[in-house]
Order: C-alpha cells, then structure tokens, then sequence
C-alpha cells in the first residue's frame, strides 16, 4: 500500500520543480526527500525519475504518478474534511441571523439549553441566511419575517424598535417623533455588522453619509464627543445602557420597528424543540 506521505512528497516534486525547493518547503533535506522518492519507485515498482548527476526530473512515468497523486490527495483531504465537519457539527449549533439583537437573547437561552455545545454565531443577508439553512451551514437562523413555508418551524423571538440618537442641541432633538425623512441628507454615525438595518437605513435616507465604525468602544467613544445623530434601539439601550449625552427619539417609520422569528427545518423540529419551548 501507498504511504500517503510519499505521494505528499512527490506531489510537492512536482510543483516546486526541484529537489531542494521541494525539500526546502517539506521542511526535509535533500538526501531525506531522495531516499523517500526511491522508495516509492519501489513500492510502485516502475522508475519514476530521470536522474543525472546534479539533477533529479520526473519520468513519464512521475507525471501520470504525481497527477493522480495531488487528485488522491485532494481526495483524501475532502474526506477528512466532511468528517471533521460532521464531527464539528454534532457538537456545534450554528446560528445564522439577520441582526445582532437576536444573538444577544439567544446566546445565553441555548447555553442554557444545550450546555455541552458550542455556539457559534453570523450574521449575514436573509437570502444568504435561508440559503444556509438548506445547505447545512446553519441549524437556526433568525429572519425580520415569518417564513410561510411547510418546511419551516418557526416562532417569534422578540422585537425592536429602532430611535434617532440625537446630541441634546440638535435642532430636532426636542421633536415627539420624527420619520427617516426628516434627517434625509445628514450625516450619521453606524456600527457595522447591523445587519439589515444598515441596508433599511441606507435606503430610507438616501442623501445621508454614514461613517460606518467597526468596534464598539469607538463607536461609544466617538458618540459621547460628537454631535452626529446616529441610531440606537431598545434592545441594544436593554444590553449595553442608553447614552447619558443623547436624546432619543422614537422613528415613525413602520420599517422602524420589527419582529424576529427563529426558524429551523421541519427536520430538525426534534433537535430543537426545547429551545422553541422556551420561546
């Protein structure tokens, strides 16, 4: 039987060319990489080098032998792969969502729920999300709608309202309410990673700029200095604490507000039933 590490070996002959550039990146000397490469002219039992006195080149032979080596190994490679995912996946629940919201509800309910798995979390677009679902990448998600479909379960798992932040002297920071249009063409600071709320935003102020900030404590940082409205909303005020400098007013837009839904596959309704009981 073929060693893999041999065909390993001989793959990287062939890509880097020559036997010191190939020993060099197998982390093997010379004499080492040539001792190996005969045997396994032996095991496969025809010569598969042309050698002469300060070169070593692949034969006809070599060539079919390294191409059908990099096909097994990448073979070989996918098997352990979907058996290191399968593994993964059994101790493992991935959660797909549509904004971040949900994940800081969810996170601690399935700790709580299925103590010997580890949660790992993403959030990304809705069609991506479903998409996921179906291929196996995530076993839950979370959509800003309820899917109407015989191959779901789904069940709310909370709401949220999003307001305008607004630094006390801005000149509508007194108003009761105030709708997307009336701030149209602000400027406006953004956390990233806000899932569909970025793209509600964009498109409900489309001559607005947002100077989009990738880390929490800058983002809070740079608000309690500026005076550029942003958002806030009930849920992130309930986790992180509403801003002592800004006044918050409700949005009248009815995209303003939502309500999540967790979905699984029909299939999987069993897994995860304890979790929709607890919802």
């Amino acid at each position: 039987m073929l060693e893999l590490y041999l065909l390993r070996q001989l793959a990287a002959f062939k890509e880097y060319g020559t036997l010191s550039e190939a020993a060099e990146r197998l982390y093997l000397s010379q004499p080492a990489l040539s001792r190996n490469m005969r045997k396994l002219e032996e095991e496969i039992g025809v010569p598969l080098f042309v050698r002469s006195r300060n070169k070593l080149e692949l034969n006809e032979n070599g060539i079919l032998t390294a191409e059908l080596a990099v096909k097994a190994i990448s073979e070989i490679d996918g098997i352990a792969k979907q058996v290191r995912d399968f593994d993964r996946s059994r101790r493992t629940i991935s959660l797909g969502v549509c904004a971040p919201a949900p994940i800081w509800k969810l996170t601690p309910l399935l700790s709580q729920s299925y103590p010997t798995m580890t949660i790992q979390t993403e959030i990304t677009e809705e069609t991506e999300l479903l998409e996921g679902l179906h291929n196996g990448q995530y076993q839950l998600i979370v959509l800003h709608f309820k899917p109407e479909d015989k191959h779901y379960i789904s069940t709310a798992c909370g709401s949220e309202k999003l307001f305008f932040s607004l630094p006390p002297t801005h000149r509508l920071a007194k108003e009761a309410a105030l709708s997307f249009s009336d701030l149209d063409g602000e400027n406006f600071l953004l956390m990233s990673e806000i899932g569909f709320w970025h793209d509600m935003t964009v498109r409900k102020m489309p001559h607005s700029r947002f100077l989009v900030q990738n880390d929490r404590f800058t983002f809070d940082e740079i608000v309690s200095a500026s005076v550029l409205p942003t958002f806030s909303t009930d849920t992130a005020n309930e986790f992180f604490g509403r801003s002592p400098d800004r006044v918050e007013v409700p949005i009248t837009d009815e995209e303003a507000e939502v309500r999540y839904f967790l979905v699984c596959l029909k299939e999987n309704e069993k897994q995860f039933g304890r979790l929709f009981e607890a919802l």
